[in-house]
């Protein structure tokens, strides 16, 4: 899976729907949740060519990559009968139809995809008096894990699946980023996944916490995630937002949206 979202990106550039590190995240982050998941994969000559990912859990989300040459596969994929929510570009016609006709008829939430580019790197604003930044250590997992469930609740990452995700590749913890408070907690943080073979860097999640908001901490932090990505060698920086603030915090720091992501829902059969 990861394989495809590499070649995607080769040939796709910012239209491809993943990023190495949405499919870790995905698959790491919620611990427990296998038995949720029925995931399916096309192999062609030993390589991947599509794959879909059936989320059932309580929404019952059908996810999918297919490579250009092999959009064929889209009417088996979307034959999924247990699905009752599916995704397409608001501007891929060919694939809003394919949804129509197995029955995904019914638009609704849009995520939006947004990139920009990173030719020189950004140098983070001052913080506040005793704050910092700095990234992420396998002593900080607690704190690490703190953060993001109280930034995400309700969430079901815990500590054991945090030390899941930092094993997966590519999680890198010198682009896992924080700022920290005076009193040692992260107020803000940033995970940025890297892709060096296409030198791309996803953010994914971001968050500050409540009671540090409004501060400009979110835009440090991604400040200071951007320049980290550029130190190692990324070009280009991605990341997607489903929410008005969130798509202004992302679109103040340079990033344009390129494409939106609708999900489409059906009746059941």
């Amino acid at each position: 899976m990861q394989q495809l979202a590499l070649e995607q990106r080769r040939l796709l550039g910012p239209r491809a729907l993943w990023h190495v590190g949405d499919v870790a995240w995905g698959l790491r982050q919620h611990e427990g949740r296998e038995d949720e998941w029925r995931i399916r994969l096309w192999v062609e000559d030993g390589r991947v060519v599509a794959w879909s990912w059936l989320k059932q859990d309580g929404r019952d989300r059908l996810e999918h990559d297919v490579h250009p040459q092999h959009l064929h596969l889209l009417e088996e994929i979307l034959a999924e009968p247990a699905a009752r929510v599916a995704f397409a570009y608001e501007d891929d016609a060919e694939l809003r139809a394919a949804l129509a006709r197995h029955g995904f008829t019914q638009p609704g939430q849009a995520m939006h995809y947004l990139a920009r580019d990173l030719a020189e790197p950004p140098e983070p604003p001052q913080l506040p008096d005793g704050f910092r930044y700095r990234t992420v250590g396998a002593d900080d997992v607690p704190e690490r894990v703190s953060i993001h469930r109280e930034v995400w609740a309700p969430s079901r990452v815990t500590e054991s699946s945090y030390v899941r995700v930092r094993a997966e590749w590519p999680y890198r913890e010198s682009l896992d980023c924080v700022v920290e408070a005076p009193d040692g907690r992260f107020a803000a943080y940033c995970l940025c996944w890297p892709d060096d073979e296409n030198r791309v860097g996803e953010f994914e999640p971001v968050g500050v916490r409540a009671e540090f908001r409004r501060r400009g901490l979110g835009a440090a932090v991604c400040t200071f995630a951007l320049q980290r990505l550029h130190e190692e060698g990324g070009r280009q920086a991605i990341v997607y937002c489903a929410t008005a603030p969130a798509c202004a915090l992302y679109q103040s720091l340079g990033f344009r949206i390129h494409a939106s992501l609708v999900e489409y829902s059906r009746l059941p059969q």
